[in-house]
């Protein structure tokens, strides 16, 4: 992965990598690509199926990213990130991966948890039935973000986090 600063980085907009002719387009930087904002620091993927806004997202090696839940975390070691605009199959975005003091209250970087959620509680992975929604009741424990606030309704909180997103 290469490292670069903000230039580039727009987290709220989903690209195609196709002009409006069908060609290979213009992508702002290549997969796998890491950029960091004031928010924390972001990683350039590609998604492997359609991806929610708010989603948490599982980082392959390669670049692919697809929505979270306890079945595809297996037990390898994943990078995880947080889509803070939809994707459709195929298309390009940055996704949140976290960083030290990155988030935070005000910040506006938002993850989907579910129903009942508890605010500073463990961030973890939950079934193929809910993809890409973090719960406080599960036992694949996503490290380095917390849910910031406490929801009744499923809902997306603000993120904050120490460390870079990952599983197992």
């Amino acid at each position: 992965m290469s490292q670069v600063g903000s230039f580039g980085v727009n987290y709220k907009k989903a690209f195609q990598g196709l002009d409006a002719y069908g060609f290979p387009g213009s992508l702002p930087a290549t997969v796998g690509t890491v950029g960091s904002l004031p928010e924390g620091d972001f990683v350039f993927v590609q998604a492997d199926g359609a991806i929610d806004q708010y989603g948490f997202v599982k980082i392959e090696a390669d670049g692919q990213a697809a929505m979270l839940t306890t079945t595809n975390a297996g037990s390898n070691a994943l990078a995880v990130g947080v889509a803070q605009v939809a994707a459709l199959d195929n298309e390009y975005l940055w996704v949140w991966i976290g960083g030290p003091m990155g988030g935070g209250v005000g910040k506006g970087i938002r993850g989907k948890v579910a129903a009942g959620f508890v605010a500073k509680a463990n961030l973890n992975t939950t079934s193929s039935g809910t993809p890409g929604v973090a719960d406080d009741a599960s036992t694949t424990l996503i490290k380095g973000g917390v849910g910031l606030a406490s929801t009744t309704p499923a809902a997306a909180v603000e993120l904050g986090s120490v460390d870079h997103l990952r599983v197992n």
